[in-house]
């Protein structure tokens, strides 16, 4: 209702439905964080990078040894092969070969197990029974090398040695580990037997605290 004589002022009150919505930022209250400068990374030490590359040529020159070793030691054991089939014929041949057919070992056997027989191939313990005579003929070989696949022989498998012109057949019968100060295992027999040595365990890195043993008994000379 209108009054005579009056007049309506306006609402100075805005709309609400004309205001804009209140926003709230939490960072414009914050105090400006200073600027940290990054620090400057250091350059590399001269004497780390000197005894880095000390390292690696060390480790070169190792791998390289180490190659050239197996390389030598093959090289020489088929020398001893070509010399072995020259004279297998011949009745007065010294050299003896072992063969293992389920392993694929085709090698000549050195007299004397010395370090040096050893890197050459598998070697006869001097003082055992010469492979195809009676009693123990004993054999020794390293696991990284000639007779790293000894240890898949099992019961039954064959073994053959020849030696002077003469093809002699050996079955395997027994396997065991043992402590290697055991010299059990190295005592004389009756019958005709093989006895192959090795270190156990055959895949381990370092040295080896044990060792395999696989015992054959003669079944046969041709």
């Amino acid at each position: 209702m209108r009054v005579p004589g009056t007049s309506v002022l306006p609402n100075p009150r805005p709309s609400v439905r004309n205001r804009s919505p209140l926003i709230f930022k939490p960072e414009l209250l914050r105090p400006p964080s200073p600027w940290k400068p990054r620090k400057p990374v250091p350059p590399p030490r001269r004497g780390r990078e000197f005894v880095s590359y000390v390292l690696i040529l060390v480790g070169t020159v190792l791998c390289t040894f180490v190659v050239a070793t197996y390389l030598w030691m093959y090289v020489q054991q088929r020398l001893l092969l070509d010399q072995w089939s020259k004279a297998k014929t011949s009745p007065d041949n010294s050299l003896t070969k072992l063969s293992i057919p389920k392993i694929h070992l085709e090698d000549v056997v050195l007299e004397g197990a010395s370090v040096h027989s050893l890197l050459l191939g598998p070697a006869h313990l001097t003082g055992s029974a010469l492979p195809g005579d009676p009693g123990n003929a004993v054999i020794a070989g390293h696991r990284d090398t000639f007779f790293r696949h000894v240890h898949s022989l099992k019961y039954g498998d064959d073994i053959f040695i020849l030696r002077s012109g003469k093809r002699f057949h050996y079955v395997v019968r027994a396997r065991r580990i043992v402590e290697p100060h055991d010299r059990s295992v190295l005592g004389s027999t009756p019958d005709p037997e093989l006895t192959l040595i090795t270190c156990y365990p055959t895949h381990a890195i370092g040295p080896a605290p044990e060792r395999l043993i696989v015992v054959a008994k003669m079944a046969g000379a041709l």
